[in-house]
């Protein structure tokens, strides 16, 4: 092939290269626009009257209304609402974390009867669920219905099967030489675990903890069948209480509601969005 060829022929793989990069960023915006311009259109009808929003439905606010947020806060109980979310998602990202590391850890790293089957076991029961009417059975007599362990506990059990799954598929990709010059150099294997296994581990834990967190934040049937007082609800539970009795009236308000439970898992995903990403792309849900 002589080099006028070779000359003539790169212009045109750079404008092939151009334009399929180029249609991969519109179809990356379109995407983006899609699920991005919903919630800032909630944001924006929050912040409106409702005459304004009857007339002005897809335009900006002309005036803020922060009222809103303040009579969605009091009449939704939100300040009650948000606490027993925080404590509910945290407890339960918490324990999932802890307990799926460990269990990934001692399936991954050591060898023992039966480890496969209990590898295989876990991966079987991920998404599949608890009988509901067994379940709530069970928390009613022993009395933890109405209560934070009655929603964290169900919560762990559910999460934990993806986790374990997750964080065995990481940890089998950091050698064993890691651990074992710790155990040589005087580590138990939990220590060989907590320091070099665990801070290496950073990718795999925002990946669970995010995955586990944002299901938690939005638990909405068993807060249904268990919390009975007010104060007890949940973020999902408080809002839909909220937007049955004022909600058909006070479309701003329910949108101010919306916006204030959103915000948290915004700010979660923000803030770990790196190590998310490096978690899906480094190893941590290669089986």
């Amino acid at each position: 092939m002589s080099k006028a060829t070779i000359t003539l022929r790169a212009p045109g793989m750079r404008a092939t290269q151009l334009a399929l990069k180029l249609a991969s960023q519109l179809i990356l915006a379109f995407f983006t626009l899609v699920i991005v311009y919903p919630v800032v259109w909630m944001a924006f009808a929050s912040l409106k009257t409702k005459p304004e929003l009857a007339t002005n439905i897809w335009g900006l606010p002309q005036s803020f209304s922060w009222e809103n947020y303040t009579s969605a806060w009091e009449a939704a109980r939100m300040g009650y609402a948000l606490t027993n979310s925080l404590i509910v998602s945290l407890g339960t990202t918490a324990l999932v974390v802890g307990l799926g590391g460990l269990a990934g850890y001692a399936l991954a790293h050591f060898r023992f009867r039966f480890a496969t089957a209990i590898f295989l076991l876990f991966v079987l029961t991920i998404q599949a669920g608890a009988p509901v009417i067994p379940l709530y059975v069970m928390l009613t007599r022993l009395h933890m219905t109405d209560s934070y362990q009655g929603l964290i506990l169900p919560m762990v059990a559910g999460g934990l099967p993806l986790a374990i799954f997750i964080f065995y598929a990481f940890f089998q990709s950091i050698p064993r030489e890691l651990r074992e010059a710790a155990v040589v150099d005087g580590c138990t294997d939990f220590g060989a675990f907590w320091r070099i296994v665990l801070p290496i581990s950073g990718p795999a834990i925002a990946t669970v903890a995010i995955l586990q967190f944002l299901g938690a934040w939005n638990e909405y049937f068993l807060s249904l069948i268990l919390i009975r007082s007010p104060n007890m609800r949940t973020l999902p539970l408080a809002i839909q209480v909220f937007f049955y009795d004022f909600g058909r009236s006070e479309w701003t308000q329910a949108f101010a509601a919306l916006t204030m439970g959103s915000l948290p898992m915004i700010i979660v995903y923000v803030v770990l969005q790196r190590q998310f990403i490096q978690g899906l792309t480094s190893g941590a849900l290669k089986a």
